[in-house]
C-alpha cells in the first residue's frame, strides 16, 4: 500500500511515531519551519522533527492541495491512502479524493463533538470526564466527514493536555491500524455524523492564559491543566508573570479572590470566587518550573499576600 502522511503538531508527531513502523509512508508532508523563540531561530514542526528521527525526509508545503510536487505525484504515482493528522491546513481537491481509498483523519474527540483546532484543551476546560478519538474520512467541511471508527477513554481529574494528548495519540493510532484492512478491503462502514450534535473547539486565545481569581476553583483548575504544557496559565506576582502548571482545587476557603489564604503542607492556597487552589507547581518569570512550596520559601510568600 502506498500512503502519504500530512501533519504538523505534537499530536501528529505522536501518531506518526506509533504508525510509521507499520505503514510504509512514501511521503511525509508538513509545514515549513517558522521563526520562534527569543533567538528568532527557524523551528521545525514537531512532525518534521519526529520524521527525521525515523529517517524520513519530510516535504515542506504551505498549500499542499496546489503544491506542484504533490500534484505531479498525484497524477503519475498516486497513493492508495492519505492520513491527515493535526495539520492545520484544509485538504482540498484534487488531493481530497486523489488517493484511491481517500484521505483520512485521526481527531482527538468523539465527533461530532469538539470539531476544530483545540479539542483536547476545550474538553479539559469544560471539565469533561470522558473523551475519545475518531477516525473519519475527510470531506470539504472541517471535521465533518463520515466516521470509520471511534474509541472512548476516561479523563482523570488532574490529567493535563500533554498527558491526554499522549494517551489519545496512542488510542487513535491503534484504531487507524485496526481499520486499515477494512478500508483497503472495501468493506469499511462509513457512518454520517449528526450535524445537530456538532460542537466546536476553536483555537486558544492569548487572553485565556490569564488567571482570573474571581472564578470558581474547579474552573481554574481545569484551565491550568488544559494549558499544560503549552502555553501555560499565569497570574501576576509583584509585576511579573507567575505561570501555574499544576493545582489541586479545595473547598471550605473564604477569602478575597487571589489572596494567599494559608498553606497546605507548605504549598500555598489561593482563594478563588468559590473554593481555592493549592499551587503544586509554578514558574517565576525567567526561571525554571519549581514546586509550589519551594517557590514560597524562595520568595518568602506569606499568608495575606495577593496574586493578581
Amino acid at each position: 500500500m502506498k500512503a502519504w502522511f500530512f501533519g504538523s503538531g505534537n499530536f501528529a508527531a505522536l501518531c506518526f511515531r506509533e504508525i510509521a513502523g507499520s505503514v510504509p509512508f512514501e511521503r511525509v508532508i508538513t509545514l515549513p519551519p517558522t521563526i520562534a523563540g527569543r533567538g528568532k531561530h527557524l523551528q521545525p514542526t514537531p512532525l518534521d522533527l519526529q520524521a527525521q528521527i525515523l529517517d524520513f525526509d519530510p516535504l515542506h508545503s504551505e498549500k499542499p492541495s496546489s503544491d506542484p510536487v504533490l500534484l505531479h505525484d498525484l497524477e503519475n504515482d498516486p497513493p492508495d491512502l492519505a492520513l491527515v493528522v493535526d495539520f492545520s491546513r484544509l485538504i482540498k481537491e484534487p488531493l481530497l479524493n486523489g488517493p484511491r481509498f481517500g484521505c483520512f483523519n485521526i481527531h482527538p474527540s468523539l465527533l461530532p463533538a469538539y470539531r476544530g483546532a483545540a479539542p483536547i484543551q476545550r474538553a479539559l476546560m469544560d471539565g469533561r470526564t470522558i473523551t475519545g478519538v475518531t477516525l473519519f474520512r475527510l470531506v470539504q467541511t472541517m471535521d465533518a466527514g463520515p466516521v470509520v471508527a471511534q474509541a472512548t477513554t476516561p479523563i482523570g481529574r488532574d490529567a493535563t493536555a500533554g498527558e491526554l494528548t499522549e494517551n489519545l495519540a496512542l488510542i487513535g493510532s491503534q484504531i487507524f491500524l485496526k481499520s486499515l484492512e477494512c478500508i483497503c478491503g472495501g468493506y469499511a462502514e462509513y457512518i454520517a455524523q449528526n450535524e445537530g450534535e456538532a460542537t466546536f473547539a476553536p483555537k486558544l486565545d492569548k487572553g485565556e492564559e490569564r488567571i482570573c481569581w474571581g472564578e470558581p476553583s474547579d474552573r481554574l483548575h481545569n484551565r491550568v491543566r488544559a494549558l499544560n504544557p503549552s502555553p501555560g496559565a499565569y497570574c501576576m506576582d509583584s509585576g511579573k508573570r507567575l505561570k501555574i502548571w499544576r493545582t489541586v482545587p479545595i473547598e471550605g476557603i473564604s477569602a478575597l479572590p487571589g489572596t494567599i489564604a494559608g498553606f497546605q503542607e507548605g504549598f500555598p492556597v489561593v482563594a478563588c470566587a468559590s473554593g481555592a487552589l493549592v499551587l503544586l507547581e509554578v514558574q517565576q518569570e525567567g526561571r525554571k518550573p519549581s514546586k509550589g512550596d519551594d517557590w514560597c520559601r524562595g520568595s518568602r510568600v506569606k499568608e495575606g499576600d495577593i496574586l493578581e
